[in-house]
C-alpha cells in the first residue's frame, strides 16, 4: 500500500467493486453501442454505393453530394411525422378523438405533398446515375472497413480518457462513497418512494388529508439526503447511471426524486387548503369560499403538471426491480391526476354562477321517470322549482299533484306529435320532452311552463329517479315514519314512491298491491331544520311525498358532504352525467357553453362519418320499460367502390312477467332510429303498430302546431313496412311503432345506404401522383372512418355491437380506441352506457 494510500485510509480492496467492475460494465455497453453504430454505418454506406456513378468517380462524388442533400430535405418530414405519433395518442373523449383524427388526415396530406417533392428530386438523381463497377464497389468497402474499425479504436480509447479515468480518480480519491451513498441517499429515496406511492394512492381516493401526510413524509425524506445530493455533482450522477450496479443506479435518480417530493409535498398542502375551503371554511359566504377553492386548486393543479413532468424525467430502469411497476403505475396515476384535477378544479370555479354566488338563479327541476321512457329520459310525473342564492337552495317548490298541477293554467292549446294521439291529441307539459335534442326539449318545457302560468327560469335541469337511487345510497335511509309511517332507502325506493303515486289507480285495478301502502295526506315537513332556509310548498296530494322526499335529501346531504364521501359525490355526478341520467340548460350563453364543451348538454352531436342513436318512447305501456332489455347490433359492409350499407338489428325483450304490477302490460313503443343525413332506407321489418281504432281521435283545426314537428309530420311512409323516413337535427330519421307483450322478444331489422363513399378524399389524381403512390404507397393521404352511437338520455345501458366489413385492397393504419382490431374492418361489443365514438385511418392498396 502506498504512502498516499496509507494517508488517505484507503485500501486496494475498498476500490475494488467499483473500479474493475465499473470498467468492464462500460466497455460492454461501449462495444454494444460501437458496434451498433458501425452496423449502421456500414448499412448506409453500402447503400450510397448503389448511387455512385459506373466509371466516372467525379460524377460519383457529385452524386453523393446531392444525396446528402435529398437527405437533408428528407428530415423535414419528420417533424409533421412527430406530429401524427402525437395525435395518436389515446383521447379524453370521442371529440378530442375526433380533432385528432381530423389533425392526423391534415398531416399525413402535408406529408404526401412533402414525399411527392422529395419523389421528384429522386428520380432526377436516379436518371443522372448509374450503378458502380464491381471494381470500385470493392475498393470503397475496403476504405468503409478500414474507416470503420479506425472509429471504434478512437471512440473507445475517447470513451476511456473521458468517462472511465475520472470516475476512476472520483473513486480513489474517495468522492464517491458507494456505502454513503447506499446509507444517505439509497434508503432515504426507497422510504420516500413508498410514501409518495401512499401519497398519490389517497389522492386518487380523494383523501387529501392522509395525502398531505404521506406527501409530507415524502419530501422530508427527500430533504434529509439533500446534503449528500449537494455534495455529488450531476454529471457524476449521470456517470453512475452507466453503472451495472443497481444501488448506483438508484443514486442517479435521487436529485430527481428529491425535485418531485418537494413537488409532491406542495401538491399535497394546497389540496388539503382548497377541499378544506369548501367544507370547513365560510358556509355563511359561499362565493368567498369558491374563491379560496379555485385559488388553492390551481396552485394545485400547477402542482400535479409539475409532478408528472419531473417523475417523467426518472429512467424506471433505474430503481430496484421491485419498484420498477410501482413506478410506471405511479406515474400513470400522476398523468390521470394532472388531467382529473384541472378538470375538477376548472368545475368548481365554473360553480359561482351556476350556484347563484352572482345572481339569484331560478331553475326548472324536471323528474324524468325512465320507468316510462321518452326521448330525454322518462314521463315527467313530477317537477320542482328551485331558487338558488349564494350557494344554498333557498326555496323548493314541489306540487303535490305533480306535472298535471299545470293544466289549468295552460292558456294555449297545442296539436300533439301524431304518435302521441294515442293517448290524447293535446299537448300538455308532461308530455313536452319529446325530441332527443336535450336544448330544443328544454327550450319546450320552458315555453309550455310559463305558458302555464309558470315565472321565466334560468334553465332546466332533467333528473332521473337513477340519480335520487345512488343519493340514498350515500345519504342512507331516510326517515319518513313521522310523515308516512316509513323509511325510504335505495332499494325500497322506486317501488315505494311508485306505490303511494299511483295509489289511487291502483286501488281500483290491483287494490292488493297497495295494501298497507300510506297515503301521501299529511302536511308538508313543517318540522324540518332547513325550513329556516328553506321553504317548501307542496299540496296535499299523491305526489307531495316527492317534495317531501327531496326536502329530507336535501337537509341530509350536506351534513354528509365531506372529504371521506367526497369520492362518491364525484363519482356519482360523473355516472350519472356520462349515463345521461342528469341534463343541463342554460338561458346563459356562457353557462350553456360550459356545459356542452365537458357534453353535459345532452346534444344530438354532428358527424360527417357514421352515426347512430336509437330512441324509445313509451305511449301508455305504463311502467313497462323498467323490464326491457335491449340489444343493438349493426353491421356495415362497404364495397370495392367505397359504397356503404348497413343493416341494423334492434331485439327488445320484455323481461317482466304478465299481469305484474305496473311492469307486466304491453311495452308500447314509438322507436325512432337516427342515422347520418341524407341515408336512404333500402328495407325494414318486424315492426307492429296499435289498432287504428285507437289512433282515431284528431287535434282540433284551430289548435296551434309547433313548427319544428313540421318535417316530421310531412314525413314520407315506406309503404312496405309503414316506416316514416324524415329530416331533423341534420339526421335521417326512420320511426315506426314496436309493440312487446311480457316474456316476449320483438327483432326489427333496417337496412339503409349511408349518403357518402367510404373513399372520399381531397387525394390528387395528376399523373405525378400516381406514380409517387405507386412507389412510395405509405405516401398516400389515408382515409378516416368513424362511427358515433349516442346513448338515450336515462336509458338502461343496452347492448351494442358494430361490424366494420372492408375490402381485402384496404389495411388498417390508425385506430381509437387503441385495442380495434383486423386489417379489413372492427368488430366491437360493449355496453352502451355512455355516447360512443370508434374511428380509423386505412390506406387503400389499389390507389
Amino acid at each position: 500500500m502506498s504512502e498516499k494510500k496509507r494517508q488517505l485510509n484507503i485500501s486496494n480492496s475498498s476500490l475494488a467493486p467499483v473500479g474493475a467492475g465499473f470498467v468492464v460494465d462500460l466497455r460492454k455497453k461501449i462495444n454494444s453501442t460501437i458496434a451498433d453504430e458501425a452496423e449502421v454505418l456500414i448499412k448506409k454506406q453500402k447503400e450510397s454505393k448503389l448511387k455512385v456513378e459506373k466509371t466516372e468517380k467525379v460524377i460519383a462524388q457529385k452524386t453523393l453530394r446531392e444525396l446528402k442533400s435529398l437527405e437533408k430535405d428528407v428530415s423535414k418530414i419528420r417533424p409533421n411525422l412527430l406530429r401524427i405519433s402525437r395525435a395518436k395518442r389515446p383521447a379524453r373523449s370521442p371529440r378530442q378523438a375526433k380533432v385528432r383524427a381530423r389533425t392526423v388526415k391534415s398531416l399525413w396530406a402535408k406529408v404526401a405533398a412533402e414525399q411527392t417533392e422529395l419523389f421528384k428530386q429522386a428520380t432526377r438523381l436516379n436518371f443522372r446515375t448509374i450503378r458502380a463497377s464491381a471494381e470500385l464497389e470493392k475498393k470503397i468497402a475496403a476504405a468503409e472497413a478500414k474507416a470503420t474499425w479506425y472509429r471504434s479504436v478512437f471512440s473507445f480509447v475517447f470513451v476511456l480518457i473521458l468517462l472511465v479515468i475520472p470516475l476512476k480518480l472520483l473513486s480513489y480519491f474517495n468522492f464517491f462513497d458507494l456505502s454513503k451513498v447506499q446509507a444517505e441517499i439509497v434508503d432515504r429515496s426507497q422510504s420516500a418512494m413508498t410514501s409518495l406511492m401512499a401519497a398519490t394512492n389517497s389522492v386518487t381516493k380523494m383523501d387529501f388529508k392522509s395525502a398531505d401526510t404521506e406527501f409530507q413524509s415524502a419530501g422530508a425524506n427527500f430533504l434529509a439526503a439533500k446534503s449528500q445530493l449537494d455534495n455529488i455533482s450531476d454529471s457524476i450522477l449521470a456517470l453512475a447511471a452507466l453503472s451495472g450496479d443497481p444501488k448506483l443506479k438508484l443514486a442517479a435518480e435521487s436529485k430527481k426524486f428529491l425535485r418531485a417530493g418537494v413537488i409532491a409535498s406542495a401538491l399535497g398542502s394546497n389540496l388539503v387548503l382548497a377541499t378544506d375551503s369548501l367544507f370547513s371554511g365560510d358556509k355563511e359566504n359561499f362565493s368567498s369560499a369558491l374563491d379560496h377553492f379555485s385559488y388553492y386548486g390551481s396552485q394545485a393543479v400547477n402542482n400535479a403538471d409539475d409532478l408528472q413532468a419531473e417523475l417523467k424525467k426518472i429512467n424506471p430502469d433505474n430503481l430496484p426491480p421491485e419498484y420498477q411497476a410501482k413506478f410506471i403505475s405511479i406515474s400513470q396515476q400522476a398523468t390521470l391526476l394532472s388531467e382529473n384535477l384541472a378538470t375538477f378544479i376548472g368545475a368548481g370555479s365554473k360553480l359561482k354562477d351556476f350556484l347563484g354566488a352572482t345572481n339569484d338563479k331560478r331553475y326548472l327541476l324536471v323528474f324524468q321517470n325512465n320507468s316510462e321512457m321518452r326521448a330525454t329520459g322518462g314521463f315527467i310525473g313530477s317537477y320542482a322549482l328551485v331558487d338558488v342564492r349564494d350557494g344554498k337552495i333557498r326555496n323548493l317548490e314541489v306540487p303535490g299533484g305533480g306535472s298535471y298541477d299545470m293544466e289549468a293554467g295552460m292558456n294555449v292549446r297545442v296539436a300533439a306529435p301524431k304518435p302521441l294521439w294515442l293517448v290524447n291529441p293535446l299537448w300538455h307539459f308532461w308530455d313536452a320532452n319529446w325530441w332527443p335534442n336535450w336544448p330544443t326539449t328544454a327550450k319546450n318545457l320552458m315555453w309550455f311552463y310559463e305558458k302555464s302560468d309558470g315565472p321565466t327560469v334560468d334553465g332546466v335541469i332533467g333528473v332521473t329517479p337513477t340519480v335520487v337511487e345512488k343519493l340514498l345510497a350515500i345519504t342512507g335511509p331516510i326517515d319518513l315514519t313521522k310523515e308516512y309511517g316509513l323509511t325510504i332507502d335505495a332499494d325500497n325506493f322506486w317501488e315505494t314512491v311508485q306505490k303511494i303515486v299511483e295509489q289511487k289507480n291502483l286501488a281500483s285495478s290491483n287494490p292488493s298491491s297497495v295494501a298497507g301502502v300510506p297515503a301521501s295526506s299529511t302536511p308538508v315537513l313543517s318540522s324540518l331544520p332547513i325550513k329556516q332556509d328553506l321553504e317548501i310548498n307542496a299540496d296535499n296530494k299523491p305526489k307531495k311525498i316527492i317534495g317531501d322526499l327531496m326536502a329530507k335529501i336535501m337537509e341530509t346531504l350536506p351534513k354528509k358532504l365531506n372529504s371521506e364521501n367526497l369520492v362518491k359525490i364525484l363519482a356519482l355526478f360523473e355516472e350519472s352525467l356520462s349515463e345521461k341520467q342528469v341534463l343541463f340548460y342554460f338561458s346563459d350563453p356562457a353557462l350553456e357553453a360550459e356545459v356542452a364543451s365537458r357534453n353535459w348538454a345532452g346534444e344530438i352531436k354532428n358527424t360527417d362519418r357514421d352515426y347512430l342513436a336509437v330512441i324509445n318512447t313509451n305511449i301508455a305501456g305504463q311502467k313497462s320499460d323498467r323490464m326491457m332489455a335491449e340489444k343493438i347490433e349493426q353491421t356495415s359492409e362497404v364495397a370495392a367502390d367505397g359504397s356503404i350499407i348497413n343493416t341494423l338489428k334492434i331485439t327488445r325483450t320484455h323481461t317482466g312477467v304478465k299481469n305484474e304490477v305496473m311492469t307486466g302490460v304491453r311495452n308500447v313503443d314509438w322507436l325512432r332510429v337516427y342515422v347520418p343525413g341524407g341515408s336512404e332506407l333500402l328495407s325494414a321489418d318486424g315492426f307492429r303498430a296499435p289498432d287504428a281504432k285507437y289512433l282515431t281521435e284528431k287535434p282540433d283545426p284551430s289548435w296551434t302546431e309547433n313548427p319544428l314537428l313540421d318535417k316530421e309530420n310531412r314525413a314520407l311512409i315506406d309503404e312496405s313496412s309503414g316506416t316514416k323516413v324524415y329530416a331533423e337535427d341534420d339526421k335521417t330519421v326512420f320511426a315506426n311503432w314496436l309493440m312487446v307483450d311480457p316474456g316476449e322478444s320483438a327483432v326489427v331489422t333496417l337496412k339503409y345506404r349511408l349518403p357518402f363513399n367510404f373513399f372520399a378524399t381531397t387525394q390528387k389524381n395528376d399523373w405525378l401522383s400516381k406514380i409517387d403512390n405507386f412507389i412510395n404507397p405509405e405516401s398516400a393521404v389515408p382515409t378516416p372512418y368513424s362511427l358515433l352511437v349516442q346513448k338515450q338520455a336515462g336509458a338502461v345501458a343496452s347492448d351494442f355491437s358494430s361490424q366494420l366489413v372492408l375490402p381485402a385492397s384496404v389495411s388498417l393504419i390508425w385506430s381509437y380506441p387503441e385495442n380495434l382490431s383486423g386489417d379489413h374492418g372492427w368488430s366491437i361489443n360493449t355496453k352502451l352506457d355512455a355516447d360512443k365514438y370508434w374511428s380509423i385511418l386505412i390506406k387503400n392498396n389499389n390507389q
